[in-house]
C-alpha cells in the first residue's frame, strides 16, 4: 500500500475501516448470534414467542471442553549445529519464562471460551519499552481479543497474507490523554464516539508498506494517535541538513526527523554466551565484499526486524474459505433450539395440568381459580357420589426422552461422552474400557488441540523475534534440567548473530522451527503420569528399587508430574545420598590405610 501521498490518512483509514467492517457484518451477526446462544438466549428461529426454558446444553458442553493446559514450548534448528542447538534450547527456556511471567492462566482461560463460542481467537503481542526488570528494558505484553474486535481485510482468510488489518479496543478517555497525549478539550468530541458514553474506541490498523515492512496507524474519533511508517524498526533522531545524529550534529539551525536506524556500532568487544567475542573494529569491505585497504571501522550490526502482523489467530478446526474455525455453537443451534422448545413444552403441560375439582351447580362452596385452574359444574339435583376430582394431568414422559435424545445428538456432534464429562456411563463395566472411552473422545478432539498448539507456536516465535529486535540487555531465564534441579541460563540476542565471509556483514540467525513438547504438558494427564511412574520403579526399568539413586530418580519424576510431598521426598533422597558418599568416601580412605599398612616390611 502506498500511503505516502495520501495527505488526509485519518479520513482514509477511518473510511477503510468502516468498509472492512461493513463488508463483514454477516460474520458479526453470526458471532453475536453464537454469543447469545452460550448466554442462554431464548430466542427461536423462525418465532417470534421466545422459549419460556432454556437447558442450555450450548454451556454445558463448552465449558466440559475448556482446558487449563498451557502447551510447552519446543524449538528446533532448521540447520542442526552446536550453536545452533545451543540457540534453539536458550529459546525454549525464554518461552518457557514468559509463561511463567506472564499471565497465561488467564489469557488460556479467555482463549478457550472465544474459540469454542465464536470457532476463533485473536492474540496480540505488543512490545512495551517501558516495562524493566532486573536491569533489562522493555518487555511483552499479551492479549486475547473477541473475533468481534478484529476487522480483516476483506476476502483474505490468512493473517500473513493479508495487507492491513484492523483491531479495536475500548477504553476510557482520560487513557488517551495519559497514553497518547490527547488534548482535554477533545475528550468530549471522543467520548461521544463510543457505544458507552463512558468510553472511547481505540482503532489499531497494520499495513504493509511498499517494501514490505509493517506499519502502524492509530486513531480515536478524529484524533490521530501515532502513524509510524515502519512500526518494527529502531527509531532515531537525525538532522534533516547534515544527517548526522543529534548528539553529532553542529549544525547552527540544525531540524530534526525520526527516521529508522538500520545499524548498530560496536564501542567495545562484545563477549558472547558460548565464549566467542564479537571485536568493535572489523576490516572495511566494498558493496562486492572486496577488502578495502587495511584500514579497521567500528563493527556494524544488523537491527533485526520482524515482518509479520504481531497477531496470531488460533482456530477451533479449519473452515473452508474462512478467517476464523468451526464454532460449536453453530452445530448444535439445532439441537439447542429443538430442546428449548420441547422443555418449554413441558413447562405449559406442567402450569396448566393438575387435579380438578366436581362441584355441583348450586353449591356454596366456591373456589380459587387461581389454584385449580378451572371447575366443572353439575346440574341441580345430581346425587353427591358425583362429588369427585378429576386428573387433567398430562403425560411428559415422550418429552422428557425426547429431550434427552436431541442432547446425546448434541454430545456425538462434538465427539463428547459422558466418560470425558466426568458423569455416570454404564456402558464402560471396567476401568479399562473407562480408559478406551476417554481416549477415543479426545481422539475426536484431537484436531481442536493441535490447533491450540499451532497457534503457541506461532505466538512463540513473535516474542523470540522480538525479543530479537528489542532486547539490547542480557535477559536471565531459569529453567529444570532433566534432574529437576532449577538452573538459570542467559538469552542474548547477540548469540545468534552471524558472520557471512562472502558479504563481509553480519545478520541475525533466525531459521529456527517451532513446536510444542507434546510430553511437556502434565495438567490432563497427572494422575497417569503418577501411574506410569510407579509402575516404571516396580519393574525396575529406573534402577534397583532399593538402591536411593534409583529412588531420586523416581521421586525427580514425580515432582516434574507435580505429585503431592514429592519435593521431600527429593530433598530427603539426596541427603541420604550425599551420607552415604561420604561415607564411603571415609571407608574407602580406611582401606587405602590398611592396605599400605599391610604392604611395609614386617620389622617396622
Amino acid at each position: 500500500m502506498n500511503l505516502s501521498e495520501i495527505k488526509d490518512r485519518l479520513g482514509y483509514f477511518k473510511e477503510l475501516y468502516r468498509k472492512s467492517r461493513d463488508k463483514q457484518a454477516a460474520l458479526y451477526e453470526k458471532l453475536e448470534r453464537h454469543r447469545a446462544q452460550y448466554k442462554g438466549s431464548r430466542t427461536i428461529d423462525g418465532s417470534s414467542v421466545p422459549a419460556s426454558v432454556v437447558r442450555n446444553i450450548t454451556y454445558e458442553l463448552i465449558e466440559s471442553q475448556v482446558s487449563t493446559l498451557i502447551p510447552t514450548p519446543a524449538a528446533e534448528a532448521k540447520h542442526y549445529t552446536e550453536a545452533n542447538d545451543r540457540c534453539a534450547k536458550a529459546i525454549e527456556y525464554l518461552c518457557a519464562s514468559l509463561r511463567r511471567e506472564l499471565p497465561f492462566e488467564k489469557l488460556n482461560d479467555i482463549d478457550e471460551r472465544y474459540t469454542y463460542i465464536y470457532g476463533g481467537s485473536v492474540w496480540f503481542v505488543e512490545w512495551d519499552a517501558t516495562l524493566s526488570e532486573g536491569g533489562a528494558k522493555g518487555g511483552v505484553r499479551l492479549s486475547c481479543l473477541s473475533p468481534l474486535d478484529f476487522v480483516p481485510e476483506p476476502g483474505v482468510y490468512e493473517v500473513d497474507d493479508m495487507e492491513y488489518c484492523f483491531l479495536r479496543f475500548d477504553t476510557s478517555a482520560a487513557d488517551l490523554v495519559r497514553r497518547y497525549g490527547v488534548p482535554m478539550e477533545r475528550l468530549q468530541t471522543l467520548a461521544e464516539s463510543g457505544d458507552d458514553p463512558d468510553t472511547v474506541e481505540l482503532v489499531l490498523a497494520f499495513w504493509r508498506n511498499d517494501e514490505g515492512y509493517v506499519s502502524a496507524f492509530a486513531f480515536s474519533g478524529d484524533a490521530v494517535l501515532f502513524d509510524v511508517e515502519d512500526y518494527y524498526a529502531r527509531k532515531g533522531v537525525v538532522c534533516r541538513k547534515c544527517k548526522k545524529r543529534r548528539a553529532l550534529c553542529s549544525c547552527e539551525r540544525p531540524s530534526f526527523k525520526s527516521t529508522s536506524e538500520e545499524e548498530e556500532y560496536l564501542t567495545e568487544d562484545l563477549s558472547l554466551t558460548d565464549g566467542r567475542i564479537l571485536p568493535a573494529l572489523s576490516p572495511v569491505l566494498d558493496a562486492e565484499g572486496t577488502l578495502v585497504g587495511k584500514e579497521l571501522a567500528p563493527t556494524a550490526l544488523p537491527y533485526y526486524r520482524p515482518r509479520r502482523f504481531p497477531i496470531v489467530i488460533r482456530k477451533n478446526t479449519s473452515e473452508e474459505k474462512a478467517l476464523f474455525g468451526q464454532s460449536d455453537c453453530e452445530f448444535i443451534r439445532p439441537q439447542q433450539q429443538q430442546i428449548n422448545k420441547i422443555e418449554s413444552r413441558i413447562l405449559e403441560k406442567l402450569m396448566r395440568s393438575g387435579v380438578t375439582p366436581i362441584l355441583p351447580d348450586d353449591a356454596e362452596m366456591t373456589l380459587d381459580n387461581s389454584i385449580f385452574g378451572q371447575i366443572i359444574k353439575l346440574r341441580t339435583g345430581d346425587e353427591k357420589e358425583r362429588y369427585g376430582i378429576l386428573d387433567t394431568t398430562p403425560s411428559i414422559a415422550q418429552d422428557i426422552t425426547q429431550s434427552d435424545r436431541l442432547y446425546e445428538h448434541a454430545k456425538r456432534i462434538l465427539g463428547i461422552t459422558d466418560t470425558y464429562l466426568g458423569v455416570s456411563d454404564s456402558t464402560a463395566t471396567s476401568g479399562y474400557a473407562k480408559q478406551v472411552q476417554v481416549e477415543q473422545s479426545a481422539g475426536r478432539l484431537e484436531s481442536k488441540r493441535k490447533m491450540k498448539q499451532t497457534a503457541y507456536a506461532e505466538l512463540d516465535r513473535i516474542l523470540f523475534e522480538y525479543h530479537l529486535a528489542y532486547a539490547d540487555e542480557s535477559r536471565a531465564i531459569s529453567y529444570k534440567d532433566a534432574f529437576g534441579k532449577q538452573k538459570n541460563a542467559i538469552f542474548n540476542r547477540y548469540d545468534f548473530i552471524v558472520y557471512r565471509p562472502e558479504t563481509g556483514k553480519y545478520e541475525y540467525n533466525d531459521e529456527f522451527l517451532f513446536s510444542v513438547d507434546l510430553g511437556g504438558g502434565v495438567e490432563q494427564q497427572r494422575e497417569e503420569l503418577w501411574k506410569r511412574n510407579l509402575e516404571n520403579l516396580q519393574a525396575g526399568t529406573l534402577g534397583d528399587p532399593a538402591d536411593p539413586a534409583t529412588l531420586l530418580h523416581y521421586w525427580l519424576s514425580q515432582e516434574r508430574a507435580r505429585y503431592p510431598y514429592a519435593k521431600e521426598n527429593v530433598e530427603y533422597f539426596r541427603a541420604r545420598i550425599q551420607e552415604n558418599t561420604k561415607k564411603g568416601e571415609e571407608h574407602g580412605e580406611a582401606q587405602e590405610f590398611y592396605r599400605e599398612l599391610s604392604q611395609k616390611p614386617k620389622d617396622l
